[in-house]
């Protein structure tokens, strides 16, 4: 199982994909870089960072892409389907209670659900977020909205968010933390790729793509 340290940043974080000599630089660099079904185990470079301060959690996503595209422009819409990232958790150390859902597309249109384990199976027991709740967490991409079509010029995208953890509390009715020593358990994906093209950073050993699957999530530790 791997782990991923959140480090904690007091001084303020940018919504950019610049890394060197901002707060960036000093967030671990996380590969998502499992092929699991993939021939040769190998396809275009995502990485994520993540950081924190006191009231929010931050994402940076850098992502190799020869095919940017977009379609989706509703907020919970299938963003999926288009050039997009994700981050799956579970807001404290058991994997098998509820699950955030984050997913967004290169343009910045996203989906946040809460969602019981046995959704993936029966279709019931997920909550998606409001209008309101969502317009408290800030999105910024290179890639100018609202949709996107692939260029002869593509070559990657990168994509920044800001969580504010009150937003979280408020979306699930819990008491989410990100505080020193906070533990979750999660997974971060590439998506709106072939199959043998999508990337988990844990490792997902199921035959098909499935990252609706909490019980495989890794270990991700708040500074």
């Amino acid at each position: 199982m791997r782990t991923y340290e959140v480090r904690y940043e007091p001084d303020g974080v940018q919504l950019s994909g610049e890394v060197n000599g901002t707060a960036w630089d000093r967030a671990k660099a996380g590969e998502i870089d499992r092929f699991s079904w993939s021939d040769d185990g190998d396809g275009p470079g995502t990485v994520v960072r993540a950081l924190h301060d006191e009231d929010a959690l931050f994402l940076q996503f850098q992502v190799e892409d020869r095919e940017m595209r977009a379609e989706v422009t509703e907020l919970n819409g299938p963003t999926f389907e288009d050039s997009s990232v994700e981050f799956f958790a579970t807001p404290g150390p058991d994997a098998e209670g509820k699950y955030l859902n984050f997913e967004a597309n290169c343009c910045g249109t996203f989906k946040l659900g809460w969602q019981e384990p046995a959704w993936r199976e029966r279709g019931v027991g997920r909550d998606l977020v409001s209008p309101m709740l969502a317009g408290e967490i800030d999105v910024e991409t290179s890639v100018p909205g609202p949709t996107r079509t692939p260029s002869e010029d593509d070559n990657g995208w990168w994509l920044a968010v800001r969580i504010p953890e009150a937003t979280l509390q408020s979306f699930t009715g819990r008491p989410v933390s990100i505080a020193h020593d906070a533990v979750w358990r999660g997974n971060f994906y590439r998506s709106g790729v072939p199959d043998h093209r999508k990337a988990t950073w844990n490792p997902l050993p199921t035959p098909t793509p499935e990252y609706h699957s909490p019980e495989h999530f890794g270990r991700i530790r708040f500074e």
